[in-house]
């Protein structure tokens, strides 16, 4: 194993691993699967590195990545259905299945944000989750800086409609 790739990788999962967790989480609204995409985008970029690409700038590199993973993701089928996981006992709206280290109402904002749609939850998850700027997230998701401010206002006013603000 290449020692400075080793090292590139441990010291990104270090600084960024929580970061790209909370973006998964708030992209899928689902602790273990968000637990998974960020197993999946860290598994990508140790390809990347050990397949020779360099990474100048690492942070937008793994929100691209972690982006691609929740997105490949939400194109596979469900391998539980939702009313089967009901069936066997499964409360959606269950506070215990939720990260016990998140507080009742990040929690209930971070189902919020799962619920909204595709471009808005990106752009606030990206924005308010991952503290990311607009610049940022234009690079992590090949948009203009316009249209990500224009997303991150309009997600913030649906937001406030499913919380009821």
């Amino acid at each position: 194993m290449d020692r400075p790739t080793e090292q590139q990788l441990t010291s990104a999962y270090d600084e960024h691993g929580d970061a790209i967790f909370r973006f998964c989480y708030a992209h899928t609204g689902d602790r273990e699967r968000a637990l998974d995409l960020t197993q999946e985008t860290f598994v990508r970029v140790w390809r990347a590195l050990s397949g020779g690409t360099v990474i100048e700038r690492i942070r937008p590199f793994l929100y691209t990545t972690a982006r691609h993973a929740c997105i490949d993701a939400a194109r596979r089928p469900a391998t539980e259905s939702l009313e089967r996981l009901q069936e066997d006992g499964f409360d959606v709206a269950d506070e215990q299945t939720l990260d016990p280290l998140l507080s009742t109402e990040v929690a209930r904002v971070i189902r919020c944000i799962a619920r909204l749609d595709e471009p808005y939850r990106e752009a606030v998850a990206l924005r308010y989750v991952s503290d990311l700027m607009p610049r940022e997230i234009a690079e992590v998701i090949g948009e203009s800086e316009n249209v990500i401010s224009v997303r991150i206002t309009r997600g913030l006013q649906k937001l406030r409609e499913l919380l009821h603000l």
